[in-house]
């Protein structure tokens, strides 16, 4: 029998000369709606208020504790969680998070997702590095993580203003690969790594690259191309160094994704201060051939000067692409097509916006979460910062894409 609600809407469409043909069904949740950066989402995860307590105090360990997770309507049961971060984001005050939906019910996802990661933007003042990184390198054609933003909530307790970023997986690979059978590695920052050969042991590639995939695989299968990839960098250079190596790195790719982390001044990338940093490694199944993957971008913006030759000498690697003539034109054009992205003016409609691509999406996240940055009580940084911090950001946005294309110029000429 139908309830009186649905009685009243069948009397209505009855009235009206309507079908229940014709009345559009509620369209089901997906992906794209979590991800979606328009809105500030709302996560609610309730867990033991022991293993609440046992997480902040071992707020450096990876042990999973289990957890209810809930956004909208919909609510999933007996989820894994854990603690994540590098060293510098990791912090008991404010919680970076790894939700893996599958981590204890075999098979369970999360509008088609398997893991999610709840980035906490603690190195971060501005809370939108991540994001505007991701769009201008997304706008480039490479594959990107989905982001948004969300408030979260620990058993009812606000912890703040986060970002749900879309883990690095079988289904990241589908979605933006058109595959997933490959070999991914998340890399593990070891200080001062630059990519030098480390000899025919296999244990410091092991140490470096975590398998996300294939884990029960020989050692041989998982970590063999990868020592002969960082082994042939490292040869001298010779006639057939490109061949080699360009047989165990896609070098055109390469290159691409260091243009990009010089133009949005990196500090902690592939080239990083303090050495290679914050990228996955993917090599397709019945291949050797690996391509970089992007990921964390809570350090780029580093400064409005940041020259596109910054660490050039640091990496064999970095230096020897460029000194490949095609490969270094690859490298400023990069360069110059990311400038030209960012200080594109849209046209809104049918004039041409006042402020540049770049300036319009800070404007627009601006928008977005200032009252939420202003109500989180957990942010390392005070809500002047983040308001200076993004008077900054609109500098770098109006100033950076200049910069870098005069640099450009000089680098064309001095050849």
């Amino acid at each position: 029998m139908p309830s009186m609600r649905t009685s009243h809407v069948i009397a209505l469409m009855l009235a009206t000369g309507l079908s229940a043909a014709r009345v559009p069904a509620a369209r089901a949740q997906t992906a794209d709606d979590l991800f979606n950066d328009r809105v500030v989402q709302e996560i609610r995860l309730t867990i033991n208020s022991r293993s609440l307590s046992d997480m902040h105090a071992n707020w450096n360990s990876n042990d999973y504790y289990t957890a209810d997770f809930q956004w909208r309507s919909i609510r999933l049961r007996n989820i894994g969680i854990r603690v994540r971060g590098g060293f510098g984001s990791r912090n008991p005050i404010k919680l970076g998070l790894r939700i893996d939906f599958n981590r204890y019910t075999k098979g369970q996802e999360f509008l088609g997702v398997k893991s999610i990661v709840l980035d906490n933007h603690w190195q971060d003042g501005t809370f939108m590095h991540e994001f505007l990184a991701m769009a201008l390198y997304a706008r480039l054609g490479q594959p990107v993580p989905r982001i948004s933003y969300c408030r979260l909530y620990i058993n009812n307790e606000s912890q703040g203003l986060y970002s749900i970023v879309e883990s690095i997986d079988s289904k990241f690979l589908s979605r933006t690969l058109g595959e997933n059978d490959g070999y991914l590695f998340s890399y593990q920052m070891q200080p001062n790594y630059k990519g030098e050969y480390q000899g025919r042991d296999l244990a410091p590639y092991k140490s470096m690259f975590e398998p996300q995939n294939h884990e029960k695989e020989a050692d041989t299968i998982l970590y063999a191309p990868i020592h002969d990839l960082f082994r042939e960098i490292n040869q001298p250079p010779d006639a057939v160094w490109r061949e080699r190596v360009g047989e165990l790195l896609d070098l055109e790719q390469f290159v691409t994704h260091a243009a990009f982390e010089a133009f949005v001044a990196e500090e902690d990338g592939i080239n990083g201060t303090f050495g290679m940093n914050n990228f996955y490694l993917y090599r397709p199944a019945g291949s050797n051939r690996h391509r970089f993957i992007i990921w964390d971008k809570d350090s780029a913006f580093h400064t409005i000067e940041f020259s596109i030759v910054t660490r050039l000498d640091d990496y064999v690697l970095f230096q020897r692409a460029l000194g490949f003539a095609d490969l270094r034109e690859l490298y400023l054009r990069t360069l110059e097509d990311a400038a030209r992205l960012a200080a594109e003016r849209p046209e809104v409609d049918g004039s041409v916006a006042e402020e540049s691509w770049l300036e319009g999406e800070i404007t627009r996240i601006a928008a977005l979460i200032t009252s939420e940055v202003r109500e989180d009580t957990r942010k390392r940084f005070s809500t002047d910062e983040f308001l200076e911090a993004l008077e900054y950001m609109k500098d770098f946005a109006r100033r950076r894409s200049a910069f870098v294309l005069e640099e450009v110029a000089r680098a064309r000429r001095s050849r």
